[in-house]
């Protein structure tokens, strides 16, 4: 938990090669009241993250250098992120074929949610409340 998630103020880490896109979430979430770390740099993401400790991960599934398949792998498969809810972000525009490229991935589990770029802002903080609120990780 971050030292502001500590304060009641949860804290969102957005991960996206896309700086316009990190810029965009990052305005939009903290407008909306929410702390938030973000990163275009995929590869230093983990260490980042670490640091941080979000209340919520939000990767890109297709960052260039460091897929975003492998970042997802190692957040799940990580100690402490492993705990965190994870809220892909993708323009992949078929997420039904997003449970199959998991299992193909060593069995991966499926993200809490799946937000389909470009991101419609309402939906994103609807999703947000309701994996952030207590007991909200259904």
């Amino acid at each position: 938990m971050s030292l502001d998630s500590r304060r009641g103020v949860p804290t969102v880490a957005i991960v996206d090669d896309e700086e316009d896109i990190t810029t965009y979430l990052r305005v939009a979430l903290e407008d909306a009241g929410y702390c938030v770390v973000a990163t275009t740099d995929a590869a230093s993401a983990l260490s980042l993250l670490s640091r941080s400790r979000p209340d919520l991960n939000c990767p890109d599934l297709h960052p260039p250098e460091h897929t975003g398949l492998s970042l997802y792998a190692s957040l799940v498969q990580h100690e402490e992120l492993g705990k965190v809810p994870i809220v892909i972000l993708s323009g992949l525009t078929n997420r039904e074929g997003l449970p199959e490229m998991l299992r193909q991935a060593d069995g991966l589990p499926e993200p809490a949610a799946f937000i389909e770029k470009p991101v419609d802002i309402e939906q994103f903080l609807q999703i947000l409340q309701r994996l952030l609120e207590p007991g909200g990780r259904s």
